[in-house]
């Protein structure tokens, strides 16, 4: 069984042959959590500005506090955060809920997933980047030395849920790194998504709610209708990647905001895409004004160290890394290229 899917009001739910239903809600109650989590004892992981900022969410609960910068997201906080369950004296009924932008999601996933071989958690994300996409679909892990996300598990929450109102005290950073993540649904295939990116620019610029609803709801729909005969991420859900495989390196090495990268990797990946006579020119052009309209630096020069983390990539195989690229706007291609030819296309 893959991923299925309803619209009602307020929710949308998917399931894979994995683990049971997920629900996904679209809410303003901050607290809304706790009717999900019924009367399982739960714990909090989240981190301090989310703590300083909102502190009438936590009143009452168990809560393990992170630091949420990428360089923490290591094995090193998956050990401190199943010693305070420890302390806390949780076993396998208790519950793990994630408050937070992706890396505290991901971490929450993956500590859910192998503390005494397994709890049940719920996410809800605070930045958009989370809520459209990072905190969909099921992939939970941690950095491994330079290598991203290498170390991690697929293992889908019991809820998720998306209050697009946190999204007004983002910085602005912040919120043009997921609103990279969100125009990658729309170069990949979402027609939606792409008229209310080239129809409502000023709204979405100074983040109208309606609007940032419509888009997150838009990103969550897409990623679930992808991956839903791929849960695993072994073939068509490659397509997520679009962007990615170069936009990890600069990440990495030039420590960029990830979607703020992603922006870069998806140029590199039509120029990638141009280069190679997949992509017309006037199409390439049409992409990288999506890009530009919304002030993103598209800029990249690559070093010998970006080409060293490219060769760790998990989208390596064997002697070759798997690139997704564009044949037209909304028609994403999966090209596997040799190592030693990458730095002349896209150096």
């Amino acid at each position: 069984m893959g991923f299925f899917y309803y619209i009602a009001m307020q929710e949308i739910t998917y399931s894979t042959n994995k683990k049971s239903t997920t629900s996904i809600h679209f809410t303003y109650d901050k607290r809304f959590f706790m009717e999900l989590a019924g009367d399982r004892r739960t714990a909090i992981i989240t981190s301090g500005n989310i703590t300083k900022s909102y502190p009438e969410i936590f009143e009452g609960q168990n809560v393990i506090v992170i630091d949420d910068k990428e360089y923490h997201k290591n094995l090193a906080t998956i050990e401190e955060i199943a010693s305070k369950l420890l302390l806390l004296g949780f076993d396998r009924h208790s519950f793990i809920i994630g408050i937070g932008g992706g890396i505290v999601c991901d971490i929450a996933g993956f500590v859910s997933h192998i503390y005494m071989r397994g709890l049940r958690f719920g996410l809800i994300p605070t930045t958009l980047l989370a809520m459209s996409d990072a905190a969909i679909g099921g992939k939970n892990g941690v950095n491994f030395g330079e290598n991203k996300n290498m170390l991690g598990c697929f293992d889908n929450p019991d809820f998720i849920i998306a209050d697009s109102s946190f999204v007004q005290t983002l910085p602005k950073e912040q919120y043009l790194s997921g609103l990279g993540e969100i125009i990658k649904y729309a170069l990949i295939g979402n027609e939606n998504i792409l008229n209310i990116l080239q129809n409502e620019r000023e709204k979405i610029l100074n983040r109208d709610n309606e609007t940032v609803n419509r888009l997150v709801k838009e990103s969550i729909l897409t990623k679930v209708q992808i991956v839903e005969n791929d849960p695993n991420d072994t073939s068509t859900r490659h397509i997520l990647n679009f962007g990615h495989t170069i936009g990890h390196s600069i990440e990495l090495t030039e420590k960029l905001p990830h979607g703020m990268a992603v922006v870069k990797g998806m140029n590199a990946a039509v120029d990638l895409s141009e280069r190679l006579g997949l992509l017309a020119h006037d199409k390439a052009m049409e992409a990288k004004k999506l890009l530009t309209d919304f002030g993103y630096d598209i800029m990249y020069n690559l070093s010998e160290t970006h080409f060293n983390i490219l060769c760790h990539d998990k989208k390596k195989e064997d002697s070759q890394i798997r690139f997704v690229l564009l044949e037209d706007i909304g028609k994403p291609v999966i090209k596997k290229l040799p190592i030693e030819q990458i730095p002349a296309l896209i150096g």
